[in-house]
């Protein structure tokens, strides 16, 4: 097919061990300078390259997957329309307050 990347493309590695990805090949997978990607190894032995990005550390609470679910349920809350709106800072925070449950204490 004319327009359309090869299936297999040769590429030559350099003596520091570089490599450099043909243009059809970045822009088909949209790899660009400086993008991340990561060699992954297949069951066959061989190695897959993949489109990657780092996650900095203050932010992987976000990808575990307890918070994906919440951030599923929630979601699906908004698009139920089920939302509640408030005019003031006070009782966007008092809502939150009554949204709290009680601490148990120790008897």
């Amino acid at each position: 097919m004319e327009g359309s990347p090869e299936r297999s493309v040769f590429v030559t590695v350099d003596a520091k061990g570089r490599a450099t990805l043909p243009e059809d090949v970045r822009r088909t997978l949209g790899i660009r300078g400086g993008d991340v990607l990561l060699l992954e190894r297949t069951p066959h032995g061989t190695y897959e390259l993949v489109p990657a990005s780092l996650v900095p550390k203050d932010q992987l609470w976000f990808y575990h997957p307890e918070m994906q679910a919440r951030i599923a349920r929630a979601e699906a809350s908004l698009a139920e329309g089920r939302s509640t709106t408030t005019r003031t800072l006070q009782e966007a925070q008092d809502f939150l307050d009554s949204l709290k449950r009680p601490i148990k204490t120790k008897r």
